[in-house]
């Protein structure tokens, strides 16, 4: 099914951020977030992009964390032709003096000399918000699974996330989807690819990010209870 007859057709009677029936003020919520898509991308390309309606309310309630987000992984994204084109947008408003608090948090999070040790070839050390990253990581993929599979995911399931930088190896079981269909209707902003046939009811999720950066998610399913799923890797 194209998204624009999703969009459309498809009877959704529940937000899928809160997974209760809809009621008060309704708006759509772009999955994943249209900031990763600059505004030069949708001038020359006009992406048609997916949408889920959801409640006002609890849409604006991660906008602070989108922003985070995107934000936090744009330099990441030096390198692509639309991690450049986002880059070159953020940089544009940041000189106009706008989230003047976010860029700064932003800088503060590169370390030259973590612990006082000096990295090779001019390396930094790049921190991150760990909860604020997982929580939008989590939110696009519920609002995929949603849009594929129309069932909700909770916001606090246990899950498993990581950052795959350019250059850097994905872990041993990527390959295990490697060859999986390739999901995103413009991969050279935001592409995904997902399976639960690893394992009993575990799914694994990667998301890829300007051509750049992976996110590798997963989670128990969360009706299973076997508990025997989940790697101990690092949770967000």
């Amino acid at each position: 099914m194209a998204i624009d007859d999703f969009n459309l057709n498809l009877n959704r009677e529940i937000c899928y951020l809160c997974g209760t029936s809809f009621s008060g003020e309704i708006n759509r919520d772009h999955v994943p977030p249209q900031q990763l898509y600059a505004d030069l991308i949708r001038e020359n390309h006009n992406p048609n992009l997916l949408t889920l309606p959801v409640h006002k309310n609890c849409n604006s309630s991660y906008q602070f964390d989108e922003d985070y987000f995107a934000v936090t992984l744009m330099p990441l994204g030096l390198g692509s032709y639309s991690g450049n084109a986002f880059y070159s947008e953020k940089l544009s408003k940041f000189k106009q003096n706008k989230k003047v608090g976010l860029i700064r948090k932003i800088l503060g999070e590169f370390e030259p000399r973590p612990s006082g040790l000096y990295l090779p070839n001019d390396k930094v050390l790049k921190r991150f918000d760990g909860v604020r990253l997982g929580r939008i990581s989590w939110k696009i993929v519920r609002g995929l699974y949603f849009y594929h599979f129309k069932e909700f995911l909770p916001e606090g399931i246990k899950k498993n996330i990581r950052i795959v930088s350019p250059g850097e190896k994905p872990p041993p079981e990527f390959s295990d989807i490697i060859n999986d269909p390739i999901r995103g209707q413009y991969p050279g902003v935001f592409d995904y690819r997902f399976t639960d046939s690893l394992s009993h009811n575990f799914h694994y999720w990667a998301l890829l990010l300007w051509g750049r950066i992976i996110l590798i998610i997963d989670f128990q399913y969360p009706a299973c209870e076997c508990n025997i799923c989940v790697a101990p890797w690092v949770s967000m």
